[in-house]
């Protein structure tokens, strides 16, 4: 073989290569991205313990609280996560800022909220609400009375990040047995203080829609593993009008131990 057919076989060589290479990288490259995508949704948000929620004084954490709540935004991509996080007292959108609680309760990895209210026009009697839940957390059983010369508040839950199971009045604590065995660990704190009725469950996944059962009925709403985002639509809220079936509950944070 002379010369330039051996140069000529040599390019051939290192073009076919060169393709296969390209070739190999490229189904690499979108074998990782379905591998990508997979793991996306298949991932589980974490969920913390009290310890990382509570001081040393025994006192909520609220920046703590605020951090997990960046993190569910983030997992579920929240649109309106900067309009919320931004949001400050008389803002024009909200009328109010993002709170977080733990109801006085002392059990934030299990029994807390944050939330804001985007609208609460006693006039015209609407709400508008949204609920922030992490995973495997439950807001206490509470329950609506008439209060402020309007009627005891009516509302209707949707999902529209994560899961959440709605527990109506009625059945009773054997009817636990039958979901995960997260939702029963999660509510022990409640239910060791003999502050849940309200046992009918009825799960609601993205999109979904359930009224509450009916005016004055104690009621609550628990997340499933990877938290929730979910509107409330309702009537007036009044702050006076709600109740709670813990004696310990409040709207407000758990403070520091007092030195005995």
């Amino acid at each position: 073989m002379n010369r330039s057919r051996w140069f000529a076989a040599l390019t051939v060589l290192m073009v076919l290569a060169l393709s296969v290479s390209t070739f190999a990288f490229q189904n690499s490259r979108r074998g990782g991205i379905r591998e990508g995508r997979a793991a996306r949704g298949e991932r589980v948000m974490p969920k913390h313990e009290n310890s990382f929620y509570y001081k040393a004084d025994g006192s909520f954490n609220e920046e703590a609280g605020r951090q997990a709540f960046e993190e569910l935004f983030r997992f579920h991509r929240y649109s309106l996560a900067k309009t919320v996080l931004d949001a400050a007292p008389n803002s024009s959108l909200a009328g109010d800022k993002l709170w977080i609680l733990d109801f006085n309760l002392g059990d934030f990895s299990n029994v807390g909220m944050a939330g804001i209210f985007f609208v609460n026009d006693k006039e015209h009697g609407y709400f508008g609400h949204e609920i922030y839940l992490l995973p495997y957390q439950m807001i206490p059983e509470h329950w609506h009375v008439a209060a402020e010369d309007k009627p005891a508040k009516h509302e209707v839950w949707q999902v529209r990040n994560g899961s959440v199971w709605c527990f109506a009045e009625g059945g009773s604590e054997a009817d636990l047995d039958a979901l995960p065995v997260e939702v029963k660990n999660a509510m022990k704190s409640q239910l060791d203080a003999k502050a849940i009725t309200a046992f009918q469950a009825k799960e609601l996944k993205v999109g979904d829609m359930l009224p509450l059962s009916g005016l004055d009925r104690k009621h609550f709403m628990m997340a499933g593993p990877n938290g929730a985002i979910v509107t409330e639509y309702a009537s007036f809220h009044a702050a006076s009008g709600l109740k709670f079936s813990n004696p310990d509950g409040k709207v407000g944070n758990t403070e520091a131990k007092k030195a005995e």
